[in-house]
């Protein structure tokens, strides 16, 4: 794994930090590393195969000594080429001209804004934290964290992404789902709900303290079947259900006391605040909400109660049960009973027709 901005040591000390991984954007394969440091002016492009090794926490370790790596190439960006004299000039320029005519003694050639980076070779292209991330249809999703390498084949797999937000959740997007590799920036092959919908990102630190809580869950005699725990840079995120409201809040008490864990945020749903989302949905359907049912939720299967006028507003209601999200199912024990709604007048809707 590469972490971009990690430190670089060479056999005789520390070099610096890595700024880009330069990479084949066809085969993936990672063929330089851009090293920035105070050792050297500029930065110094060192291929890849120089990498003997890379420590859990991201530091890299070069199998050169310092004096070596001054003589690799430099490397600078250039964002600004004026045009060539070849090039055509056109015609259709306006100029303004004052009581002594045009002053302009030659005739403008415009600048040509060119990106170049001078030490990698212009087939190739560079990855570093901050790049942005765009879907495919241009929407701005995210930016690069760092990147995740073959060690022995020295491909990209994966790209860790960190998405928008407060918890600035980052998610992992293998090499194969972009679709473009442009300078600074990777256009994916998703929408942006696959792409928060991929798995987070964990490292092993993270990793530890994950099993910690749950740990600390199973030992309150809670079943930890119902529930994820997601970590990120000791960041906890709880999500799932529990069967009451004193439940989550234990469960979230006890994941605020492990060791290493920095914020909690706690999304777990409970039977009680399901039955609340299942009821405000049926009230915001214009059928469903003219004929009142009983939902009672219990380990997340919904019972639903009450008496329609016909079997077509029965289905209407309980499909909307079953779509709630967190609904695994639903028993049904609605009656249609067409006598009791006989002597009540249809419900009419009020249409307003403007004369044209």
């Amino acid at each position: 794994m590469f972490k971009i901005g990690s430190p670089v040591y060479a056999n005789d000390g520390y070099l610096g930090v890595l700024q880009y991984v330069v990479m084949n954007p066809y085969t993936h394969q990672v063929t330089d590393l851009v090293v920035k440091g105070e050792l050297f002016q500029s930065a110094r492009v060192i291929p890849a195969h120089y990498v003997a090794r890379v420590e859990e926490d991201g530091t890299i370790h070069l199998d050169v000594t310092k004096e070596f790596v001054g003589k690799f190439r430099k490397f600078r960006h250039e964002d600004f080429v004026s045009s060539t004299d070849a090039e055509p000039i056109p015609d259709n320029y306006l100029f303004w001209v004052d009581l002594y005519g045009i002053t302009v003694n030659e005739m403008p050639r415009p600048l040509k804004r060119v990106h170049v980076d001078v030490g990698v070779n212009e087939d190739q292209v560079l990855i570093g934290r901050g790049s942005r991330v765009f879907t495919a249809l241009g929407e701005r999703v995210g930016v690069v964290d760092h990147v995740v390498v073959d060690p022995d084949a020295r491909r990209l797999l994966y790209l860790v992404v960190r998405l928008p937000g407060i918890r600035r959740r980052r998610v992992v997007v293998a090499a194969s789902q972009v679709k473009e590799w442009q300078h600074d920036a990777v256009v994916l092959n998703l929408t942006k709900d696959e792409l928060y919908a991929l798995p987070p990102f964990i490292s092993r630190q993270d990793e530890a303290i994950a099993k910690r809580v749950r740990e600390a869950i199973q030992k309150l005699g809670i079943p930890i079947e119902d529930l994820s725990v997601f970590v990120d840079r000791g960041h906890v995120l709880l999500r799932g259900h529990s069967h009451s409201l004193d439940d989550r809040r234990r469960i979230g008490a006890a994941a605020r006391a492990v060791e290493g864990v920095v914020s909690v945020t706690n999304e777990i749903t409970t039977d009680r605040e399901l039955e609340i989302r299942v009821q405000q949905r049926l009230l915001e359907d214009p059928v469903a909400s003219l004929y009142p049912v009983d939902v009672l939720v219990k380990n997340r299967i919904a019972t639903v109660v009450g008496k329609v006028p016909s079997q077509t507003i029965q289905d209407i209601i309980l499909e909307i049960v079953r779509n709630t999200p967190g609904i695994l199912s639903v028993i049904d024990e609605i009656a249609v009973d067409r006598e009791a709604f006989a002597q009540e007048r249809p419900p009419v809707m009020a249409v307003s027709v403007q004369e044209a």
